[in-house]
């Protein structure tokens, strides 16, 4: 994982990890503060639910308490996480999450860094948006452009709608 970007208006720092495989996502990401924002963008349609359980609850773990779920079987993907959050913290506060299924992957990104929001239990300590790749280098280079150069993305994005 590498620190590419800060977004300028919110002040988060933004991270881009690449993992090749689901396994790859470490259980501990050095960000600021103890919360962060999470876009996983992973083609889950192979995975066994138990291996979408186990990215969810190590993402979760890691301190993800806004995820925006991109890709195929996204929303698959969206359920786990909050069935663990669920498992988790049964009383609440609760991590945010959506998926973005019919959405291009420059959607979900702009979502990321400039809608996700996490419950105001985690505002204060959620300092970071960490972009994550999953099984391809065309996503992860998309994702870490974006991160990198965040106003740049942002105008492109919104001129293109």
């Amino acid at each position: 994982m590498e620190e590419v970007g800060q977004e300028a208006a919110s002040g988060r720092r933004l991270f881009a990890l690449d993992a090749g495989l689901p396994d790859d996502i470490p259980a501990a990401l050095p960000v600021p503060g103890p919360y962060f924002v999470c876009l996983l963008a992973w083609d889950a349609r192979q995975a066994s639910a138990a291996e979408v359980a186990t990215v969810a609850g190590r993402l979760l773990a890691a301190g993800c308490v806004y995820a925006v779920c991109w890709g195929p079987d996204c929303e698959r993907v969206h359920a786990a996480f909050d069935a663990a959050d669920l498992t988790r913290r049964p009383i609440g506060p609760c991590v945010m999450t959506t998926w973005h299924t019919d959405e291009p992957l420059s959607e979900a990104i702009w979502f990321a860094l400039f809608a996700a929001w996490p419950d105001d239990a985690f505002a204060e300590g959620c300092r970071s948006v960490v972009g994550v790749s999953v099984g391809s280098r065309v996503w992860a280079t998309e994702l870490r452009e974006a991160f990198t150069s965040p106003g740049e993305f942002c105008a492109r994005v919104l001129a293109s709608r």
